[in-house]
């Protein structure tokens, strides 16, 4: 047995993965529901393109999600627990075991999908919830890149963080505010006990979100879908042309070395893209009647900021 316990034993991964052994090519691809990028991607569009009534909702879960990352890489950096080494584990796979941060990711962006979402029945959400974190959870440990332990411990405490932001909602309102604060404590108390995983992207993030969700809070947002696609892809291209720059430049090289300056200046980039993230919604309401976003409303299926391919389907014109 393991000397951190059964639930840290590697041979509990070898009887899973023999006992799902059919769907073990299934759970590889679905445990990609867990990923930091796809849950991030899935956050802001949400976020961007969702009902302007459920705006704060919505920037909620990108809250959750925030924090969620700053605590799991946190641990990581301080715990430092190397992965299983098992015969089915992909070779090289990078990062430590403690605790999981697919297993924790999902359960915190589902999690406060389901809590803070109005539409089907609670229980009905909160089940779907469940299910995507169980199999997320569960292909981890078939793929031999974490211990049992390390999901179980990280789906309690992404469930823990969406409780935490359901405590302190101002009755049915959920407030991202404390939860942008906490994600900043949490990085700047993971980097003061020794953690540098991820270090400047999650204090980055986390400050990022406190300031923009301050800024934009109490200001009114667009209705136009459109002129939120044309921020945000000019948006996009602006930073794809920054980084090309920053390469041609050498200035990634000098990033590389790791020195405060550098160091700070991940911090800041990394702040403000959080920044604009939640504020392209409100500056979008300066573009809407430009020509290019008049057009593209008229042409793709947006109805007010939500696309709706019926829209088309049913010949109507977009409205708020």
């Amino acid at each position: 047995m393991n000397r951190y316990g059964p639930l840290w034993d590697p041979t509990v991964n070898g009887s899973l993965r023999e006992a799902v052994e059919p769907l073990v090519p299934v759970l590889e691809v679905l445990t990609h529901l867990g990923d930091g990028a796809f849950l991030m991607v899935l956050g802001v569009l949400l976020y961007w393109f969702g009902a302007r009534e459920t705006r704060q909702e919505r920037a909620f879960v990108i809250a959750v999600g925030i924090a969620v990352f700053a605590l799991s890489v946190g641990l990581k950096g301080i715990v430092q627990l190397p992965r299983p080494e098992l015969a089915f584990t992909p070779a090289g796979y990078p990062g430590y075991s403690f605790p999981s941060a697919h297993a924790m990711g999902s359960a915190g962006f589902y999690g406060a999908l389901a809590a803070s979402m109005t539409r089907g029945r609670p229980v009905w959400r909160y089940l779907a919830a469940g299910v995507l974190v169980a199999v997320v959870a569960v292909s981890r440990v078939v793929m031999g890149v974490h211990y049992v332990g390390d999901v179980l411990v990280g789906v309690l405490l992404g469930f823990g963080i969406v409780a935490f932001g359901i405590y302190y909602r101002d009755q049915w309102t959920f407030d991202p505010g404390p939860l942008f604060v906490a994600a900043t404590a949490i990085a700047l108390f993971a980097g003061l006990l020794g953690s540098r995983v991820f270090l400047t992207f999650s204090l980055g993030a986390a400050l990022g979100g406190a300031i923009g969700w301050y800024l934009v809070a109490d200001r009114p947002t667009t209705s136009v879908g459109a002129a939120v696609l044309v921020l945000g892809a000019a948006g996009l291209v602006g930073i794809l042309v920054l980084r090309v720059a920053t390469v041609w430049l050498g200035i990634t090289a000098l990033v590389n070395t790791h020195s405060i300056s550098a160091l700070v200046a991940e911090v800041i980039a990394y702040a403000v893209l959080t920044v604009f993230v939640l504020v392209v919604p409100w500056l979008a309401v300066r573009i809407e009647t430009h020509p290019v976003v008049v057009s593209l409303q008229s042409t793709l299926p947006f109805r007010g900021r939500v696309v709706d391919p019926e829209l088309q389907a049913d010949g109507g014109e977009p409205n708020d």
